[in-house]
């Protein structure tokens, strides 16, 4: 099955990181009308026969064949009069399929196939849309279009368009298409008809082609079903969204891991993740083992002018639609004021970020003065990660954090002078059952005592290898708490919380892989607000 890849962009789109009904999504793709899917209806054949001129229809579909197979056919007018659909397709289909099994072209000649470039920023023709050559120039050629990207019907134009925007499309990848030579040329013929039928096609043939591509879309691993929910799969996702982005952080040279431990949030397409540092300088929480065996490193600002340098190279064409920079790895906030300031100052000035974030650490926080966080705000650091997992110094303890809540209160005031935003993380379930009460208490008031944009609840996964699991292995007075207590204990933090505004969000794994949450809601949590998620909330 063959779908387009600027249509698949457009699909992945609607429902990247997000859980949809499928008949939602389904409803989304009919009204868009997705053309490539479109020849795949079974039900071409009845359409043409219902239609009351078929002899001006198979003339355009005629026509409409010959620019994609670059040559004229001849049948004669009056064996279209009264043509049947199985009578023209078996007149036109051995014709296209012979035309095709000769076409050798390998490089921007005369006469070849192509296609404009995926990654092309020309504005004259859109990536993706398909002609052949009809007149080669010096270093461009004019090409006659036999299918415009976001446009049908059978009228097609010719445009000079520039070489270094152009690349063959050989027999092979339409091969790859559509099976063999007849599974083009059946394509080709209903395509043609169709977008000769244009105004007789009924909404029938859009949510034919709207189910047909998320089938698809499920098959090829795009979405998972659950019941009548659709899921994204957003590292599957991502490879299409951004393939330029996602092939540069995979680059081992570049990049110490392709997924520099990142929030799902800067995980997008129209954000550039930047290493400046390597593991984490602490790495020492039972819980964590995202940096086990890894050496802390931090690059100087040659190092990281080098890299985003190269990166920068690498990305392409890609680079234009940066909006964010997130500034990795683990604790960027602890790279030295004037280090971290030459750093973010060179990598605003490549990208003119709307936004730039990075993890920091209560302790690395508290390492910086007012006066230091200001100066970093001025250089476009506006919003920080922050992992406070617990406000109970007895679970800080338990999993060996450095800090205390008054720390965290402390830490949270000198952001909030600077007036960098703070995006928290807490765990739910983080200290098993034996510490559930003092969790919740905790983590209440600090929150209290805080000024945050957004919270973030991520149920505690820890890996079976980590320390957290060896330990709570070991005390027979503890345990790990169930889904459902630990669904109970949000609820009770929920409930105790003051209505403050900030938004508050527990995702599942259309946006987070990495918790074991089983509950999503994503709400300012406003006095009524509140009221209707605590209502709803086992529901």
């Amino acid at each position: 099955m063959y779908v387009s890849h600027n249509e698949l962009v457009w699909m992945l789109r609607q429902f990247d990181g997000q859980r949809i009904a499928q008949e939602k999504l389904l409803r989304k793709f009919s009204n868009h009308s997705l053309f490539s899917l479109l020849p795949c209806f079974d039900g071409i054949e009845s359409l043409f026969e219902k239609s009351d001129d078929k002899s001006r229809i198979a003339a355009k579909t005629i026509q409409a064949l010959q620019t994609r197979i670059n040559r004229e056919i001849n049948l004669p007018e009056n064996n279209l009069e009264d043509i049947s659909y199985s009578r023209l397709a078996s007149s036109l289909l051995p014709i296209v399929a012979e035309t095709l099994k000769k076409e050798a072209s390998s490089t921007l000649e005369t006469g070849a196939r192509v296609r404009v470039k995926l990654d092309s920023s020309a504005s004259y023709a859109k990536p993706g849309s398909e002609g052949f050559i009809v007149e080669k120039l010096e270093d461009a050629a004019k090409v006659k279009f036999y299918s415009i990207t976001g446009r049908y019907g059978v009228e097609m134009f010719t445009m000079e368009i520039p070489d270094e925007d152009l690349e063959v499309l050989g027999i092979d990848e339409l091969l790859q298409r559509h099976q063999d030579f007849t599974g083009i040329a059946q394509y080709f013929f209903n395509d043609s008809m169709l977008r000769a039928m244009k105004s007789q096609i009924d909404s029938s043939v859009y949510t034919f082609a709207a189910r047909t591509a998320i089938e698809y879309l499920v098959a090829e691993g795009f979405l998972k079903r659950e019941g009548d929910q659709l899921i994204s799969v957003p590292s599957k996702n991502f490879s299409v969204l951004a393939p330029r982005l996602d092939a540069t952080y995979r680059n081992e040279e570049l990049f110490s891991s392709h997924s520099l431990s990142s929030p799902p949030s800067e995980r997008k397409p129209h954000v550039l993740r930047l290493e400046l540092t390597t593991g984490c300088d602490y790495n020492r929480c039972t819980f964590c083992t995202e940096y086990a065996g890894m050496k802390p490193v931090t690059k100087s600002f040659e190092q990281f002018k080098e890299h985003v340098d190269r990166v920068t190279e690498s990305i392409g064409s890609e680079k234009s639609r940066i909006e964010r920079l997130f500034i990795g790895s683990g604790n960027t906030l602890a790279v030295e004021t004037e280090l971290l300031l030459k750093s973010l100052n060179y990598a605003a000035s490549i990208f003119e970020p709307q936004r730039i974030s990075l993890y920091g650490r209560t302790s690395s926080i508290l390492q910086k003065s007012v006066d230091d966080l200001k100066r970093l705000k001025e250089a476009g650091f506006s919003l920080i990660y922050w992992g406070l997992e617990s406000g109970s110094d007895e679970v800080l303890n338990y999993v060996c954090k450095d800090c205390t809540r008054a720390d965290m209160i402390e830490a949270a005031r000198r952001l909030a002078e600077a007036e960098i935003e703070v995006s928290a993380m807490m765990m739910p379930g983080v200290g098993g059952l034996k510490l559930s009460d003092a969790h919740v208490a905790g983590s209440i008031e600090l929150l209290h005592n805080i000024e945050i944009t957004y919270l973030t609840l991520l149920a505690i996964n820890p890996s079976e290898s980590s320390q957290y699991a060896r330990n709570m292995l070991a005390e027979a007075d503890n345990r790990h708490l169930t889904p459902e207590e630990v669904n109970a204990q949000v609820y009770q933090l929920l409930e105790g919380l003051n209505p403050s505004g900030i938004q508050i969000g527990m995702f599942t794994e259309e946006v987070d892989q990495v918790s074991s949450n089983t509950l999503r809601f994503n709400n300012q949590f406003s006095e009524s607000n509140k009221e209707l998620l605590l209502r709803d909330f086992w529901n």
